[in-house]
């Protein structure tokens, strides 16, 4: 059965999008069987995956408008399947809560069918996001060191507590990621740092991911950091935050 991992944060701007699509390439790469989903009515994701939106072929609003779907996900590569969005999935936050159970159940008749599952998530709080997590098994949350970031990630923990005890119980913290962290570090966001550090323990990664114009850059041409400058310091950072997910999830699986 596949691992369901959401990549969310309240807060915009800390990097969600770029780590969900490096996140897939990578392990697509390392030949595990993984579909990418766009939950955001942006679709950043979608133009990240895909050269031409017009090219998009599953649609994230086929699951939300109707209970027992049957959507086939559009293939990518041979180890990369997509389901993607447009603004039309915008609409979808205005239904009922019924719609928070939908992504859920899809997921459920074709998680035998992956290894990994990632869910890039809009930077807000509301149906969208509580179907992301509730359809989890772990959530992974990008932040980076800036005053106003750490606050949206007190808040966020909350909301997955919330989750957890009331309609996910098996929702657990992956883990926090520090993204954008400039290569010549201030004394504010060392200070920064170091009280995420305190005040989160082990649930931060220890790999931080270094800001680089590559990253951007990259994503203009659709391919991840790994592809389009491997064996650079960011393709090795990159490489690193992968290996330290990938023992996080050895870890919980054998406790």
């Amino acid at each position: 059965m596949g691992i369901v991992i959401t990549v969310a944060n309240q807060k915009g701007g800390v990097g969600k999008t770029t780590i969900a699509f490096n996140l897939v390439k990578e392990l697509a790469q390392r030949n595990y069987k993984v579909l990418a989903i766009d939950n955001d009515p942006q679709g950043n994701l979608t133009t990240a995956v895909l050269k031409d939106i017009a090219d998009l072929r599953a649609n994230m609003i086929d699951i939300y408008k109707a209970d027992d779907v049957i959507l086939s996900s559009q293939n990518i590569t041979d180890k990369l399947d997509f389901i993607g969005a447009d603004i039309r999935l915008a609409k979808m936050a205005d239904l009922t809560d019924d719609i928070i159970y939908r992504l859920s159940e899809y997921l459920t008749k074709i998680i035998d069918n992956y290894d990994f599952i990632i869910i890039d998530c809009l930077p807000s709080f509301g149906y969208l996001m509580k179907a992301a997590l509730k359809a989890a098994d772990y959530v992974l949350i990008p932040t980076k060191p800036s005053p106003f970031a750490l606050m949206g990630l007190t808040d966020l923990m909350d909301t997955v507590e919330k989750i957890t005890r009331r309609i996910n119980p098996k929702l657990q913290v992956l883990g926090i990621v520090l993204n954008l962290v400039e290569g010549r570090t201030t004394i504010l966001s060392d200070d920064l740092q170091e009280m995420i550090r305190q005040q989160y323990g082990e649930r931060v990664f220890e790999t931080e991911l270094i800001k680089g114009v590559k990253f951007e850059e990259s994503i203009m041409f659709n391919q991840s950091i790994t592809e389009y400058v491997p064996n650079t310091k960011g393709s090795k950072n990159f490489h690193q935050f992968t290996d330290e997910l990938l023992r996080r999830l050895d870890s919980v699986k054998e406790a």
